[in-house]
């Protein structure tokens, strides 16, 4: 029989702004600027506030650190599909055709890939655009697409992209060519004692071939633009330097606008004598208040968090050696600041901070403890550091498995088992052994 009792349990119910702070807090320092335009754009209360002049120190800071604070992504300003319709201008094809034919180029993926099929595309055209097609015309469209460069575009998957390359690049490689349309899933898994087998060919002409197809670009897509409005940026929420040996924090949001509830809405409230306006003017008012004063929390926020990871980590931020990185937790610094572990999370993902020694993501200084055997405790960012050093240096014709990997660790006093090791490869995307395998 079943018995029916009475539990009480406390949850948190989150208020709609708590929500939005919790959004201000995770959003990285580019993502803060376009949050404070659309509040000023929307908010006729917010004010943007007048700069005031930087100091000499600051104006020395900023250029000490200028070169780490921000680093550009290598994008072509050029976006794929304007590349691609650049090279329609030279044909001679009619409107119908051409129509085609920028619809499937506008339908690649970041890659360049089509990963969708023509049945698809036809259906869409004929909800879409009212237009009857049918999949011989897509195919016509699509063959003068595949003719393009960055040659592999308009492929469905990877092989065949590469055999578009090799078919355009390579026309004589017929080898590479039958490896690729019949023994792709052996290629991939570099099965090289199946391929040497059954192609009936020695290790040196496998070579060569493995040698031509890894020639190819795998994403031809890759390098341009993912959009048209120019470069990409990335900067860093936090700067570091060492100042007397010791070290300073900063946050970099020199790029984001001043704000500042304005005054002229606030005397405009008292003035009036109309409710409806009285009423209006105090809801936009109230929300310019939270929103200044939630930046500042957000500031104030950040920096505390930060700076109780400097603290844990000094001697990893001076030296920049990962031998000196400590093992660190959220809920190691969620103690020291007093707060819930949810928040250092959210302070920690998405944003990069800048040293001496390099520009990286804040979440890759958190990582759990190991106990050498001397009683040590270090860091297990040491281990993977140690574990890509042994792959680095293996023999690539015959790879190290992570059971061997486990015993190579456990000569340097670093004795985890097989599935960490595992665990710990996947994390530092290292392939498994018979994928780095090379001739």
């Amino acid at each position: 029989m079943n018995k029916q009792r009475l539990q009480q349990k406390q949850y948190q119910n989150l208020s709609p702004q708590q929500i939005q702070f919790l959004g201000l807090l995770q959003i990285p320092i580019v993502a803060l600027e376009k949050r404070i335009e659309e509040e000023l754009e929307e908010n006729p209360a917010l004010e943007e506030e007048e700069q005031e002049e930087i100091d000499l120190l600051e104006r020395g800071f900023q250029q000490n650190s200028r070169d780490d604070i921000q680093f550009q992504i290598e994008d072509k300003s050029e976006s794929l599909s304007d590349y691609l319709s650049q090279q329609l201008i030279a044909l001679n094809i009619d409107e119908n055709l051409l129509f085609l034919v920028n619809y499937i180029i506008n339908s690649l993926d970041d890659n360049g890939f089509l990963s969708r099929d023509l049945y698809s595309i036809t259906s869409d055209l004929l909800i879409s655009n009212n237009i009857i097609v049918s999949e011989r015309q897509l195919k016509n469209a699509l063959a003068i697409v595949q003719q393009f460069e960055p040659f592999g575009v308009g492929a469905k998957n990877l092989q065949e992209c590469l055999l578009i390359q090799l078919r355009l690049i390579y026309p004589k490689k017929k080898l590479e060519k039958e490896i690729l349309s019949k023994y792709y899933i052996a290629f991939s898994n570099k099965n090289f004692e199946y391929l040497v087998k059954h192609l009936k060919i020695d290790l040196s002409r496998l070579k060569k071939a493995y040698s031509t197809i890894e020639s190819l670009n795998p994403k031809p897509g890759n390098g341009f633009s993912k959009n048209t409005e120019g470069t990409a940026y990335v900067y860093a929420d936090f700067s570091v330097i060492i100042e007397n040996g010791k070290l300073e924090l900063k946050l970099n949001n020199s790029n984001v606008k001043p704000i500042k509830v304005s005054t002229y809405y606030k005397n405009m409230s008292k003035e009036t004598s109309d409710k409806d306006t009285k009423k209006f003017l105090a809801d936009k008012l109230e929300k310019a208040n939270w929103f200044k004063d939630a930046i500042e929390k957000r500031n104030d926020t950040l920096r505390n968090v930060v700076t109780a990871i400097l603290e844990i980590q000094e001697p990893y931020f001076i030296s920049g050696n990962e031998k000196d990185l400590k093992p660190m937790k959220l809920a190691d610094i969620a103690q020291i600041v007093n707060m819930d572990i949810s928040t250092i999370s959210r302070v920690s993902n998405s944003k990069y901070i800048a040293t001496h020694f390099g520009t990286f993501k804040l979440k890759e200084l958190f990582s759990e403890a190991y106990r050498k055997d001397d009683g040590e405790i270090i860091s297990t960012k040491e281990i993977k550091t140690r574990l890509q050093e042994i792959i680095a240096s293996e023999d690539k014709n015959y790879p190290f498995t992570d059971e061997k990997l486990a015993n190579l660790l456990g000569k340097d006093d670093y004795h985890i088992a097989r599935r960490t090791v595992a665990k710990y490869r996947e994390n530092l995307k290292i392939q498994i052994a018979k994928l780095r395998r090379e001739l």
